[in-house]
């Protein structure tokens, strides 16, 4: 066992590599990392998170880092490279408050305490300072601009995908995904649309490669990448039957009290089974026949004879969609199976593969579309996909957030209405249930997801304004934690914007924000002040778009909570486990002891 000591130098000198790495990839001006594997495969990338993830590291405290940035995309899927930026901060600013209080050798307790009360102030104080503070704010910046309710996923998505593509590619995959989202809700709720899309992208989406982005569309219907067995167009509307074992293994498993001896009673007996279960097939009026297996070349011979589709081997979630989404019924045939409506079958052909489609007629759920993304080459490929998805993440995240804020104002303003009426002459308790009635039905009624969002003030412009806006209500906080730890806090924020902007237009950025704010105390007296513009570099300007403020809240409390866990280190155990020849015998230990 090898004994190695950590200093928060050395802590700091870990994840000041990978803030080296990440640098130049922040914002829609930032460059692109080519990456080389021990396959000779090249990566060029401006990902986060697949940046850090493709790095070879064996340093621990590295993995530790990269652990704790992947906990926090998984929930967000958002905010990686500032992570790395963030932290790395913060690890300078303890590295001075340690030295301006003097504390020479002994930094260790001083650096835990400093940890932890960081950690203490995001579990405490740093909600109050993101609802009294930030969210009217954010509020105030999104009426300015007056965007629409319509156009909030447009800048949402725009802003999430600009750090992560080239602006081109951002451009054509922000319009597809957007036209995605729009066809599958029509109209539909549009957070039971959004969980729909995070549970199920990976059934909702299929890959071309070889053909360039502009070329992704949207389908309607589910996209099966597989081609039809038999294929017969049912020209509109039909029944469809879902099939998840072989008709033959059936057949096989059902005759096994027939004698074996005599293979011609055996065959023919076999045959007028196998008739039995086809022809009930057709009672059931059936045009389409979904198998998750493959099925025996008689079974196929019947189906062209009768003119009936016929697809084999389709993935059992994808079938397993179908009938989630759709009004299905149970055959009490063996082998299992569901008949089901379908609203069209067709043959798509996606580059040079034939594919099947499938519609459903679903009612009162999301409509299916599936959503195709080309890129040139594999590589490109799976970054269109990671972004893809990482929107549907970042969306529900924010839809998640917004509902448990309204949920807490609905039980704050339902016991203000209950001290209001405590001497009404109807009972108090009649009056609650009435009131918590009203408010869940207009909740759910409600559609306006995005006109929501904006009232809640869920996003803000990017381009630092939130890092801006919370460093300085942290400089001036009252009762918000101990002024050391916002201190640290709110100098660190500052890396965010100090890496997007240029010096000048840093501070000109700052100081016309601050000024805003200082100027007028009521928030809502700003609607008359020109727009806030956010200018990069000299001839360059970030177009108007969005970010989540919940994101935002979450990478400072994931940040925090990784410093805790650096700082509080202090020794790394090396440690050989010794190789297993046989299985441990937990039993005989027990004995022993």
């Amino acid at each position: 066992m090898h004994k190695e000591c950590v200093s928060l130098q050395q802590s700091l000198s870990v994840v000041e590599v990978l803030e080296c790495v990440v640098r130049r990839c922040v914002g829609p001006d930032g460059g692109s990392v080519l990456l080389t594997r021990d396959t000779g495969e090249i990566i060029i990338t401006r990902h986060g998170q697949r940046i850090l993830n493709t790095l070879h590291l064996e340093h621990p405290m590295a993995r530790m880092v990269l652990d704790c940035v992947s906990a926090h995309a998984q929930a967000t899927a958002d905010g990686s490279k500032s992570f790395i930026l963030l932290l790395a901060a913060l690890l300078r600013g303890s590295r001075s408050s340690a030295d301006k209080h003097g504390m020479g050798h002994s930094t260790a307790p001083y650096l835990r305490n400093l940890a932890h009360r960081l950690l203490a102030f995001s579990y405490k104080e740093f909600d109050d300072v993101i609802t009294h503070k930030i969210l009217p704010n954010a509020y105030f910046y999104c009426s300015r601009h007056s965007y629409k309710s319509s156009s909030i996923l447009d800048l949402l998505v725009g802003g999430y995908i600009a750090g992560r593509l080239s602006i081109g590619q951002a451009d054509t995959l922000k319009r597809v995904l957007c036209e995605f989202y729009h066809k599958v809700s029509q109209g539909q709720d549009a957070v039971k649309t959004i969980r729909f899309l995070h549970s199920h992208f990976s059934l909702l989406h299929t890959t071309v490669t070889g053909l360039p982005i502009g070329c992704s569309e949207v389908i309607e219907g589910l996209v099966v990448t597989r081609d039809w067995s038999v294929w017969t167009d049912p020209n509109g509307s039909a029944k469809a039957l879902v099939i998840y074992e072989s008709f033959g293994s059936c057949l096989i498993a059902g005759s096994n009290n027939i004698s074996l001896r005599v293979q011609h009673d055996w065959l023919s007996r076999t045959d007028r089974t196998l008739e039995q279960h086809l022809a009930s097939v057709l009672q059931l009026q059936v045009r389409v026949l979904l198998s998750t297996v493959k099925q025996p070349e008689s079974m196929l011979q019947w189906a062209r004879l009768n003119h009936i589709a016929l697809l084999e081997c389709v993935d059992s979630a994808q079938l397993d969609l179908l009938c989630q989404i759709s009004e299905t019924e149970t055959v009490s045939h063996r082998p299992p199976q569901q008949l089901l409506m379908l609203k069209f079958c067709s043959r798509v052909q996606l580059g040079g593969h034939r594919y099947a489609c499938l519609g459903t007629l679903s009612q009162g759920v999301p409509q299916t579309h599936t959503v195709v993304l080309c890129g040139p080459a594999p590589g490109l490929l799976d970054q269109i996909v990671c972004a893809s998805r990482g929107v549907f993440t970042l969306l529900e995240h924010l839809c998640q957030s917004i509902i448990i804020t309204q949920k807490s104002d609905s039980e704050n303003d339902n016991i203000c209405e209950t001290q209001k009426n405590v001497e009404s002459p109807v009972p108090v308790s009649s009056q609650s249930q009435c009131f918590d009635l009203d408010k869940s039905q207009s909740f759910l009624a409600s559609q306006d997801l995005w006109g929501r969002i904006i009232r809640a003030g869920g996003v803000i412009p990017v381009g630092g304004t939130f890092e801006f806006l919370l460093h300085h209500f942290l400089l001036n906080a009252r009762n918000h934690g101990d002024s050391e730890s916002c201190r640290l806090l709110a100098e660190a924020l500052l890396c965010v914007p100090r890496t997007l902007y240029s010096r000048r237009h840093f501070l000109d950025a700052q100081t016309r924000l601050l000024s805003e704010l200082k100027q007028r105390t009521n928030v809502q007296d700003l609607s008359t002040r020109s727009e806030f513009k956010f200018r990069f570099n000299e001839g360059s300007s970030l177009p108007v778009c969005l970010e989540s403020v919940s994101s935002k809240q979450q990478l400072v409390v994931s940040v925090l909570q990784c410093l805790n866990r650096l700082l509080c280190i202090e020794t790394i155990l090396h440690t050989r486990s010794p190789l297993l020849t046989h299985p441990s015998t937990s039993s005989e230990d027990e004995e022993g002891d």
